[in-house]
C-alpha cells in the first residue's frame, strides 16, 4: 500500500495564521499550505518544496506541532498521514498559476470555529497556542 504522507505548515503573520482554501472532491476546505511527501523525501523537505511551489515562500521549519498518525480523510474518504509544523516564512505569498486555491490570514479563534477545518488542523492550532507561538 502506498503511504499518503502530507506535510503542512502553520505560518504566523501579525497574530494570524496563513490558510489556503481549496475545493477537494466538491468540498470547500480550509487548511494549511503544504502537500504530499514524495518518495525518498522527508516531510520537512516536502513542506519547504510545497511552500515554494504553491506560494513562492521560503520556509524555515521551527517545530513539529502535531503528528496524529494515519487517519481517514473526511474530504475524500482515503487514508492519509498528516504532519504539522510551525514555520517561519520569508517572502510574500504569490499563488502559483497552476494552483486552484485562495489564501487568507485568520485568527486562531476563527480557525477553531470553522466547520470546514479538519480536526487535526485544529489540534495543531491548539499546540501553536500552547507553545506561545502566537
Amino acid at each position: 500500500m502506498n503511504e499518503n504522507i502530507r506535510s503542512y505548515g502553520l505560518i504566523v503573520f501579525q497574530n494570524k495564521i496563513l490558510v489556503t482554501n481549496e475545493v477537494i472532491n466538491g468540498y470547500h476546505a480550509t487548511k494549511f499550505p503544504g502537500g504530499g511527501v514524495e518518495k525518498d523525501e522527508k516531510p520537512e523537505d516536502a513542506l519547504k518544496r510545497e511552500l515554494y511551489e504553491e506560494l513562492s515562500l521560503n520556509g524555515d521549519i521551527k517545530l513539529l506541532l502535531h503528528s496524529p498518525g494515519t487517519l481517514l480523510s473526511p474530504w475524500n474518504n482515503k487514508l492519509y498521514t498528516p504532519v504539522y509544523y510551525f514555520v517561519k516564512a520569508s517572502g510574500t505569498p504569490l499563488i502559483s498559476s497552476n494552483e486552484k486555491l485562495t489564501i487568507d490570514y485568520l485568527l486562531p479563534e476563527e480557525i477553531l470555529i470553522k466547520n470546514n477545518v479538519a480536526k487535526p488542523e485544529k489540534v495543531a492550532v491548539h499546540n501553536l497556542i500552547k507553545n506561545n507561538l502566537i
